[in-house]
């Protein structure tokens, strides 16, 4: 029997003797957990499996609220957590308890010693997470399942089913080009290649090079593709408590609906959410619950007002620090608005501080997330100097003294944007209760 301490502490130590694994791998890993993933035609769960740069996990937590709202048992796997692992898993968007999570490591562990003891490598990281959130949802018996990729599309561990009822391709930006490819289309290509034959996609299609790629792949496949675009839905009010909105396409169209974040960035998400939903027969008439699963939707680290006057937003690349920009500067504030600012080492920061330094930021606190993909928080204050901000800068390396020092010195009436890292975002929730 393992605690639930000793059970983080081997799934933390698991990238240090694996690596990635093959489909079949991964096939025959979740087949000695029970767990069926070739049934093309009456699958176990239905799965609706989703991909893309940014906004994945938004999509997620739009659906998987619509679902429950509309009656449904739903299981929800994303990734990364910010706290706790638990985070990974939901039923009913409940993250996992610790007596869950504790015996779904313990069947995984078992399997994982059965499957070694015939030749098979040990399952990745992210292979063993995904273990244990088939072997949750199963065990609770849900209808459906939110599956988010980790990395990428087609070779990702979560492309092992060959029959979900539905694909969904949010953004696709310049991201992972170390292994996804250094092009749009490249990156594209990867995003796509969880797109299954007859089986419908949706997909965010604003940006010609992808959509086009993203069509192609469907058209291949026999796939009904389903476009979302800027052109698809009208803003009527935005506040920074959320943006109304009407869909002007589809099945819901001149119908309003609501998102409870401060961005139009989370209408596109939402967007996608709503023409997903609209292949869902058993709910797409189910139209107050739907509205309702749209505004009640929470996902922390996107637009968060963490506290009064305080906002978390998990932008960590270049297009979603593009996205947080358009909603920094939309923001209502009377006052001033600050920066806390860390970022990652593998992550095009340059281009991300070249962008805020575009703003009216009166201050900007840069300090250092607490691990080694950390960047320096000195090689931070260098990028911003050699664009000549003209914002104040104060470097405060621990990232507790630069959150308390930055919270200490707003004004009521100021905003405190706290951006670049889900790391970063991590770090502060710990510190901050929720609203």
């Amino acid at each position: 029997m393992y605690t639930y301490n000793e059970a983080i502490a081997y799934i933390e130590s698991i990238p240090k003797f694996t690596s990635k694994n093959d489909h079949i791998h991964t096939a025959v890993f979740l087949g000695k957990l029970g767990i069926k993933t070739d049934e093309t035609e009456m699958p176990e769960f239905k799965i609706i499996h989703v991909a893309g740069t940014n906004g994945k996990g938004s999509v997620c937590a739009f659906l998987s609220n619509i679902l429950v709202q509309c009656g449904k048992r739903t299981g929800l796997f994303t990734s990364p957590h910010l706290i706790r692992h638990n985070e990974r898993i939901r039923i009913n968007n409940e993250i996992v308890s610790d007596h869950l999570f504790l015996e779904a490591f313990e069947q995984v562990k078992y399997t994982v010693e059965q499957i070694m003891e015939e030749g098979q490598a040990h399952p990745s990281y992210f292979e063993f997470l995904l273990g244990m959130g088939m072997y949750v949802f199963d065990r609770m018996g849900v209808e459906y399942i939110l599956l988010e990729t980790g990395l990428g599309g087609r070779l990702d561990a979560t492309n092992v089913f060959r029959k979900p009822c539905l694909s969904v391709i949010t953004s696709i930006g310049m991201d992972h080009m170390e292994y996804l490819g250094n092009t749009i289309e490249e990156i594209a290509s990867e995003k796509a290649g969880i797109i299954k034959p007859e089986v419908p996609v949706v997909y965010w299609g604003e940006e010609e090079a992808p959509a086009a790629v993203i069509e192609k792949q469907a058209e291949l496949n026999d796939s009904l593709a389903v476009k979302v675009s800027k052109k698809d839905y009208k803003i009527i009010k935005k506040n920074h408590k959320g943006v109304d909105f009407y869909s002007l396409c589809g099945y819901y169209l001149k119908s309003a609906f609501t998102v409870p974040f401060p961005a139009e960035y989370q209408v596109q998400n939402a967007m996608i959410a709503l023409r997903a939903v609209e292949l869902l027969e058993d709910i797409k008439e189910e139209r107050e619950s739907i509205r309702e699963g749209i505004a009640g939707t929470r996902w922390e680290g996107r637009m968060e007002e963490a506290a009064a006057g305080i906002i978390f937003d998990g932008a960590h690349n270049g297009p979603g620090i593009d996205e947080f920009i358009c909603a920094f500067r939309e923001y209502p504030c009377e006052g001033r608005k600050y920066i806390l600012f860390s970022v990652v080492k593998d992550k095009d920061y340059d281009y991300m501080i070249r962008r805020l330094c575009d703003t009216d930021v009166s201050r900007i606190y840069i300090t250092r997330i607490d691990s080694d993909r950390g960047l320096d928080e000195n090689e931070i204050l260098q990028d911003f100097a050699k664009y000549n901000i003209t914002a104040e800068l104060k470097v405060i390396p621990d990232v507790r003294k630069a959150f308390a020092q930055a919270a200490w010195d707003r004004k009521e009436q100021d905003v405190l944007f706290c951006v670049g890292s889900l790391y970063l975002i991590g770090e502060l929730k710990q510190e901050v209760s929720p609203c």
